[in-house]
């Protein structure tokens, strides 16, 4: 019996009283987010791979406010079969192809090509223009802009830069969203009305989900203009409150369905299935918000964007999931099953049928329960395996597909040149007092950019001491005393340089994430120019750099809050000392298994053909957090589910192996089914051409497949029934000390 002072159960009461204010209200705050669907990509405009705060963080924004400009950068490359850069003719029909950019509103200084700009063969060249704003460029700002640079004739042209980056990130994220759901619908409802039975039971739970997506589509887009988020977060956000939305359908409706067949009053089910399954949602909701605020301990942008937007997500799906569903289940009623599209849907409440598949599961691992203990866990150790050899690291531009704007450039430019010249490490080198073309500075910054060059894994130095390799120091200081200077000197200056700071980029021989260009760095960092001097780093090697020991710092802290939180959370739940700590460990292994398969696929690159993504041979340190995060809390959306049911059932009988079975027996064709539904439902983001999106959504595919079909069907009755009676062991005064919901 479910006690009727239960805090859910007078929920039930009071959402079937007021059943059809409550959808009304929802249906107005659903016809008032539609006026924002359009908009609602256009407050994504960065990547968010920096450390807030960090030195690098502070440098990049000095040279941002003190140069003018912050990431309107762009490289136009040339390439001719038959001219060489060095011809008169070639700079000029360069200079024709770009006469366009006079009638461009925004200011701009444009850089053309000197010796570090053109290609071996003299063959390719590039020219960059730099667009003096700290805004970044609408999509149509950046489409004018590219529009007014043409094509000269018998010479190729392509343009790339940060700016057609994020652009082009947008545009797939957009066309992945588009792509994912139009796969994942259609296969949504097929499961959906085999689960059920009915077309009505069918379309709740997606009208449900679309409703909860547009109100958190509608918040988000608030909430980036109060704070920058990052561009991954709409597809993440949207695929976790999807899920979770249709998770917590599925759940309801069935216990539903559950006390419908009961032959009970409308209202009473509704109360019943409040004071049950609305009360596992709840606390469900609860452990997966607890799992998803650790990404705010991260002062990464990346991280605490998505992190806002899960936790819109859980809210949002919790919300609709105990206001909305309940009211429309209490309009509906016995209507629920109406068009049925197969006979005797209404199958007799038989809680333990001998002929269920389930029961046949359920009473044959716990009768075997050593073996199938030992035997699941070796396979599910086996395929986290490979997360010994894992590698981490920050993606680099090549996150989106081969065929895509960006990347089309960057295969380009490096037959021609390092592709580290795009990405070199910036130090910023300052004066106390006085101006820092002083000859004093002068004379030290010389030497200390000659030391620079001497490190072997430095390729190039560009500096106003480094200009041309004939000059010496004393050449250099009477450079700078002159009164007059040359138009591309004057030019450099202007880029690179103020009155009391100048700018130092040093290229690596090797990648951003290479060993060697992190010793390069610190080589930098513990490199003094002088007395007099002060020197600051930034740059992507360096951001990503602090970003990596930033999270390594703060990390253990994470970790610590979401288990201790989810801890507490079951222990409240379910009155067990033992079951939150199993629950944990059980978490722990479908995330070690999801991460060793990521490893196998992305890291070294198997079925990278298949799958249309280009190895990067690291994992993407935001996407082990990220996963960490949400993997976590939808491992214990479907723990909290199946303990609950088992619970439910030791409150009635006292039997630990037959409440084992009751709960395999009640709850597994319905968390295979959810857990189904969210596997195409990731799964469908392996179309995506965004690779972090493509990896989350196989990531969370392979964790719940793993989680749903072996942890929570096999390792879990397993480990219950051979641990027995202390799975509800709760010392007295601890359960006094533990808050109560009237609810047996």
């Amino acid at each position: 019996m479910h006690k009727s002072d239960s805090t859910f159960f007078k929920l039930g009461h009071g959402i079937f009283r007021f059943r059809k204010a409550i959808v009304c209200f929802w249906g107005l705050v659903f016809c008032a987010c539609i006026a924002f669907i359009t908009l609602a990509i256009s407050p994504f405009k960065d990547t968010g791979f920096i450390a807030e705060g960090s030195i690098s963080d502070k440098t990049e924004q000095f040279l941002n406010n003190k140069l003018g400009y912050a990431h309107n950068e762009f490289v136009i490359l040339y390439h001719s079969k038959h001219l060489i850069a060095t011809d008169p003719l070639y700079l000029q029909q360069i200079k024709k192809s770009l006469e366009g950019l006079k009638n461009f509103p925004i200011e701009h200084d444009v850089l053309y090509p000197q010796d570090q700009q053109i290609s071996a063969d003299k063959h390719t060249a590039y020219v960059v223009v730099i667009l003096k704003t700290q805004e970044t460029l609408s999509p149509e700002e950046l489409k004018k802009f590219t529009s007014t640079i043409k094509k000269p004739k018998s010479m190729t042209i392509q343009v790339g830069g940060e700016p057609i980056f994020i652009e082009n990130i947008n545009q797939q994220t957009q066309k992945d969203l588009f792509n994912g759901d139009m796969f994942a619908i259609p296969v949504s409802l097929i499961t959906l009305l085999i689960i059920f039975g009915s077309v009505t039971a069918t379309v709740l739970p997606i009208g449900i989900g679309a409703c909860c997506a547009l109100v958190m589509l509608t918040i988000l887009f608030g909430i980036g203009y109060l704070t920058p988020l990052s561009i991954f977060t709409l597809n993440i956000a949207s695929l976790l409150g999807l899920c979770l939305s249709l998770d917590y359908a599925l759940f309801i409706i069935n216990r539903f369905l559950d006390e419908l067949r009961k032959k009970q009053p409308v209202e009473l089910c509704i109360q019943i299935t409040l004071a049950t399954a609305g009360k596992a949602v709840f606390y469900s909701g609860l452990a997966v918000f607890t799992s998803i605020s650790a990404l705010l301990f991260f002062p990464i942008n990346v991280l605490y964007s998505i992190g806002i937007g899960g936790l819109v997500a859980v809210f949002v799906a919790v919300a609709t999931g105990l206001t909305l569903l309940p009211a429309s289940l209490s309009l509906l009623g016995h209507r629920i099953n109406a068009m049925p599209v197969r006979k005797q849907f209404l199958q007799r409440y038989i809680a333990m049928d001998p002929k269920s598949i389930w029961y046949k599961i359920a009473t044959n691992v716990v009768k075997h329960a050593f073996r199938y203990f030992f035997f699941t866990l070796f396979f599910l150790l086996f395929l986290a395996y490979t997360i010994l050899k894992i590698q981490i690291g920050i993606s680099n531009l090549h996150v989106l597909p081969e065929h895509s704007e960006n990347q089309v450039f960057f295969k380009t430019y490096e037959k021609s040149f390092n592709e580290e010249e795009l990405n070199p490490i910036v130090l910023v080198v300052s004066a106390n007092k006085g101006s820092i073309l002083s000859p004093q500075y002068l004379s030290k910054i010389y030497d200390y950019v000659e030391k620079i060059k001497k490190n072997a894994a430095v390729a190039e130095v560009s500096s106003i001491v480094s200009l041309d390799d004939s000059l010496d120091k004393e050449e250099y200081k009477a450079l700078y005393q002159a009164k007059t200077r040359d138009l591309n000197l004057e030019q450099f200056l202007d880029q690179s340089t103020r009155h009391q700071f100048t700018v130092v980029k040093v290229v690596s021989r090797y990648s951003q994430d290479a060993d060697e260009t992190k010793k390069l760095i610190e080589d930098l960092r513990m490199l003094k120019p002088g007395k007099g001097l002060t020197t600051s780093l930034t740059g992507s090697p360096v951001i990503n750099d602090e970003v990596l020991k930033v999270i390594a710092k703060i990390l253990p802290y994470a970790i610590a809050w979401v288990f201790l939180i989810t801890y507490l959370i079951l222990l409240i739940l379910l009155r067990s000392i033992f079951l939150p700590l199993k629950a944990i460990f059980m978490n722990v292994l479908s995330l070690c298994t999801s991460y060793g398969v990521l490893v196998f696929i992305f890291q070294e690159g198997h079925f990278h053909n298949l799958l249309q993504f280009s190895p990067q041979g690291i994992l993407d340190v935001n996407l082990i957090i990220i996963l960490f995060c949400a993997l976590f809390g939808f491992s214990m959306d479907y723990e909290v589910f199946l303990l609950t049911r088992i619970h439910e059932a030791y409150q009635e009988y006292h039997d630990n192996e037959k409440s084992i079975v009751f709960g395999i027996v009640k709850s597994s064709r319905i968390i295979t089914s959810a857990a189904l539904i969210v596997i195409v439902l990731c799964g469908s983001y392996m179309v995506a051409d965004v690779l972090m999106v493509k990896q989350f959504g196989l990531g969370i595919a392979v964790a719940i497949f793993v989680d749903a079909f072996a942890i929570r069907t096999i390792l879990v009755p397993a480990t219950m029934a051979l641990v027995k009676q202390w799975n509800w062991y709760l010392p007295k005064w601890l359960d006094k000390l533990l808050p109560k919901d009237q609810a047996s």
